[in-house]
C-alpha cells in the first residue's frame, strides 16, 4: 500500500466527462485506450489517474466508480507511455501503479482490492502489466526476507558467528535479487517494462589496473570507468522512461555525485549528456528524452543555490535554446530566457565587475567602483526597509570591523532606493560607517543601471571582488565572506609556490 503523502499532484483537470458518462455500447476497439478498473473495498467515489514525470506526479483524469468499485477510462486523447498511478482520495490518497504501453496495447482490465493492491491484483489483456505486477510481488517477498534477516542480525547481539550466518543470507538474497532482475529484463526485452528494468542495472566496475608487482597504477580508474559507463543502460529511444521516477533520479545523481562540482566541469558534462540525448531518435533533436533532459537541466541549474551554477544555466541556454536547437519552445519563453541570460551574464564568476561610476555618498562625494584600491571589495546592495537587510547589514559591519578589514577588504555599500533621509537615518542609527566602508547610492538622478548589471531583483545581494575587480563570489551570506576570502588567499599562495 502506498500513499501520496506530500508528493506533488498537479490537477490538470481535462476530465473526459463524455466518456465517463457513456455506457459501454461503443466497441472498445474504437478508442485509443480502454482500461477498466475494479477496486473492491471502495464504491460510489472517484479515482484519479496520473503519471510520473520525474520525481513529480501529475493527475490527468478523474474516473467515477460505481457501487461495485468499477470504472472505465477510455477515449482518443493522446496518452504517453510510462508508469501510471491510480490514486484513491477516499483512501487517504493511497495509490497503486500500472504501465501504459504503446498504442494497440491499451485495452485491458485491472481488478484488485484495498486489502493489498499488489498481491490481489488480477490483470487481463496486458501481458506487460502482468509481468510488472509479478515483479512487484516478488520484490515485496524479497523485501520481507530482508526485513527478517535484519531482524535476526539485530537479535544476534554480540554473537559474531550468528551474525555472519545472517550476513551470508543477506549476500545470497542480494545475488538472487540481481539474477531475478536480469531474468525479468531479458524476458521483457523490447517493451517499456524491459527498458525500466534495464535502467536499474548497476554498472559492473572492473578492478583497478595494476603493474607486475600488483601496485595500483591509476587510483581514479574505477571512478572514471563508472562515470563513463553511467548511462550505458538507459535506452534513450524509450520515451516512456521520462514518465517514470527513474530517469530524472539518475540525472540528478550524476550531476550531484559524479561530476566535479565546478561550473567549468558541469558545463562540459551537461553538454555531453544533452548531446547524447540529442543524437537519439529518428531525427536529431526530435526525441522526448532530449526535450526532457534539456528542460530539466536548464531548470536544475537555474534553481540551484550553489554559487556559480548559474553559469551552467547560461551555457545550456546559449548552446541549446538560443542557438535554435529547441524549436518547440514558444516565443514568450524564449524572450524571457534571453532576458534572464542577459541579466546573469555580466555577473558570472570570473567576470570583471561592471564599473559603477559617479555613485554618490551621503555627504555628496562621488565614487567609482573600480577606483577602490583594496585586495578584496565586498559589494552589497541593500535597503533599510528590507527585513533581511536590517539583520545582514549590521552583521556585515561587525564582521568587517572584527576580521574583514584586517584581511584587506573594503566595502562598497549601495543603497538601492531613493529616500535619502531613510538611508541616512539607518546609517546613523546603526553606525554603518568606517573609513574603508563606503556608503553610496544611485541618486538623486539614477544613471548607473546597477539592477541590470548586477541582477538585483531583491535585497540584500552581496558580491566579493578581488583586487582586479574580478567577481570571485556572488549572492553570499555574511557568514561565507571570510571563508571565501581565506580560500582565495590559500589558492593564490598555492599557485605562487607552484610556479
Amino acid at each position: 500500500m502506498k500513499k501520496l503523502g506530500i508528493l506533488i499532484l498537479v490537477m490538470t483537470m481535462c476530465c473526459y466527462a463524455s466518456y465517463a458518462q457513456k455506457s459501454g455500447k461503443t466497441a472498445k476497439s474504437s478508442y485509443k485506450y480502454n482500461i477498466e478498473f475494479t477496486i473492491k473495498g471502495i464504491s460510489d467515489t472517484v479515482i484519479y489517474i496520473g503519471h510520473h514525470l520525474g520525481e513529480k506526479k501529475y493527475v490527468i483524469d478523474t474516473i467515477p466508480l460505481d457501487a461495485n468499485g468499477h470504472g472505465v477510462m477510455k477515449g482518443n486523447k493522446e496518452i504517453h507511455k510510462g508508469i501510471y498511478l491510480v490514486v484513491m482520495p477516499s483512501r487517504k490518497m493511497n495509490f497503486f501503479e500500472f504501465l501504459m504501453g504503446p498504442e494497440g496495447q491499451r485495452n485491458f482490465s485491472i481488478e484488485t482490492d484495498t486489502t493489498n493492491y499488489v498481491n490481489n491484483m488480477k490483470i487481463k489483456g496486458s501481458p506487460e502489466n502482468v509481468a510488472f505486477n509479478n515483479y512487484q510481488r516478488h520484490m515485496l517477498e524479497l523485501q520481507q526476507e530482508r526485513f527478517e534477516i535484519e531482524k535476526a542480525i539485530k537479535q544476534a547481539g554480540d554473537d559474531n558467528e550468528a551474525k555472519e550466518k545472517e550476513y551470508e543470507k543477506m549476500r545470497n538474497l542480494n545475488e538472487r535479487r540481481i539474477e531475478y532482475m536480469k531474468k525479468v529484463e531479458n524476458d521483457n526485452k523490447g517493451t517499456l517494462f524491459g527498458s525500466i528494468m534495464r535502467s536499474m542495472h548497476d554498472v559492473e566496475i572492473p578492478d583497478f589496473p595494476r603493474d607486475e608487482n600488483g601496485v595500483i597504477t591509476d587510483s581514479t580508474f574505477q571512478y572514471k570507468y563508472y562515470k563513463k559507463h553511467y548511462f550505458d543502460y538507459i535506452d534513450f529511444e524509450e520515451e516512456g522512461l521520462v514518465r517514470t521516477p527513474i530517469y530524472e533520479s539518475k540525472l540528478n545523481y550524476y550531476f550531484e555525485k559524479m561530476v566535479v562540482p565546478s561550473p567549468d566541469s558541469l558545463i562540459v558534462d551537461a553538454h555531453n549528456v544533452i548531446q547524447m540525448t540529442y543524437d537519439k531518435g529518428l531525427m536529431k533533436g526530435d526525441s522526448l528524452i532530449y526535450k526532457y533532459t534539456l528542460s530539466h537541466l536548464l531548470n536544475y541549474f537555474e534553481e540551484s543555490k550553489i554559487m556559480g551554477y548559474d553559469a551552467v544555466f547560461v551555457a545550456i541556454a546559449e548552446d541549446w535554446y538560443l542557438s535554435g536547437k529547441a524549436d518547440w519552445a514558444d516565443t514568450a519563453f524564449m524572450s524571457k530566457l534571453k532576458e534572464r541570460v542577459e541579466k546573469i551574464t555580466p555577473t558570472r564568476l570570473g567576470s570583471i565587475a561592471y564599473n559603477l561610476t559617479r555613485m554618490q555618498s551621503i555627504d555628496d562625494r562621488y565614487y567609482n567602483l573600480h577606483d577602490i584600491k583594496s585586495d578584496y571589495t565586498v559589494l552589497i546592495f541593500w535597503e533599510p526597509s528590507c527585513g533581511h537587510c536590517k539583520k545582514e547589514v549590521p552583521k556585515l559591519i561587525t564582521e568587517f570591523r572584527d576580521t574583514l578589514k584586517d584581511m584587506g577588504v573594503k566595502v562598497f555599500a549601495i543603497y538601492t532606493q531613493y529616500d535619502k533621509k531613510e538611508w541616512e537615518d539607518f546609517v546613523n542609527e546603526k553606525n554603518i560607517k568606517d573609513d574603508h566602508w563606503i556608503n553610496v547610492w544611485d541618486g538623486p538622478y539614477p544613471h548607473s543601471r546597477f539592477r541590470d548589471y548586477y541582477d538585483i531583483y531583491s535585497t540584500p545581494v552581496i558580491y566579493v571582488l578581488d583586487k582586479d575587480k574580478k567577481i570571485i563570489g556572488k549572492r553570499l551570506n555574511v557568514e561565507n565572506i571570510k571563508d571565501l576570502i581565506m580560500f582565495e588567499k590559500r589558492k593564490e599562495e598555492h599557485e605562487k609556490n607552484n610556479h
